[in-house]
């Protein structure tokens, strides 16, 4: 065998060994990032939310425990959980995230929305029946008052591909105070800029950070946005408006990540 041909073979076996291995490992090893954004109707004291998104249980590698570990750290006000909190394939009557929820909710003020997997998950009406069940907060096309360090926000829970509200809970909204959205779907960011008249935050997940991350791309593919997507990983502005993606916890059915660890993210609203 030339050396030509040496070369050329051990690239073939081992450029897939050497994909698979780390993208085992990366599934494993965890991402925090701290993302500031700031209002003129926020008080002195800032505001600290705690961003959790596609924990998609079982597919989940990274530690329940460092997970828990980080939000103790960095104590945060609340806990937002934008959607794929199960995978469709999980049973819901056995799944562990149920577990996780109750020592998140006996910690933190948690709220949760849904997402493609729970919806499309044989088991949904028990899923959203024990949510609901729960001490966190279900948010599903719903608008509810969120006080913090004596500032208030409009928070608004938008079910899977929902951009907009039913119109007695628009009436809901307060447009003295900065509107924070939940909503699983980055990729309809400008629906929900116009839908809500320039929310301050939308906090989505969904994108699994475009999966293989290379110089110079958002990602090689995400749903719903295809091949190079654009909106997959932390702060996107856009008319005031920030959107906040989180790359999501878990694999997805593609199991495997390159340059994409699991996402946590921490978000401060201070005055601007």
């Amino acid at each position: 065998m030339t050396k030509t041909k040496k070369i050329i073979t051990g690239l073939l076996i081992g450029l897939p060994l050497f994909i698979v291995t780390e993208g085992i490992r990366e599934n494993r090893q965890l991402d925090v990032e701290s993302i500031i954004i700031t209002s003129n109707r926020v008080n002195d004291n800032p505001v600290k939310i705690a961003h959790i998104s596609d924990l998609q249980f079982p597919r989940l590698r990274v530690s329940q425990t460092q997970l828990l570990n980080e939000l103790e750290k960095e104590q945060p006000d609340v806990v937002f959980l934008t959607g794929d909190t199960i995978d469709r394939t999980e049973s819901v009557e056995t799944t562990e995230f149920f577990h996780f929820l109750t020592t998140l909710t006996s910690r933190y003020q948690t709220y949760v929305i849904n997402g493609n997997h729970e919806e499309t998950n044989p088991d949904y009406a028990l899923w959203r029946q024990t949510i609901k069940a729960s001490d966190a907060v279900y948010l599903e096309n719903d608008v509810t008052n969120l006080t913090i360090k004596q500032t208030s926000f409009n928070l608004i829970g938008l079910s899977n591909r929902q951009t907009a509200l039913p119109i007695n809970q628009m009436h809901s909204i307060d447009p003295t105070i900065d509107t924070l959205i939940l909503a699983h779907h980055p990729e309809l960011f400008d629906h929900y800029i116009v839908s809500f008249n320039q929310p301050l935050a939308i906090f989505s997940g969904h994108a699994h950070g475009g999966q293989w991350r290379l110089p110079g791309t958002n990602g090689l593919l995400a749903p719903d946005q295809g091949f190079l997507p654009k909106l997959t990983s932390g702060l996107y502005i856009k008319n005031n408006s920030h959107l906040i993606v989180s790359r999501g916890l878990a694999n997805s059915k593609f199991p495997l990540r390159l340059n994409n660890y699991p996402h946590l993210i921490f978000t401060t609203i201070k005055q601007a």
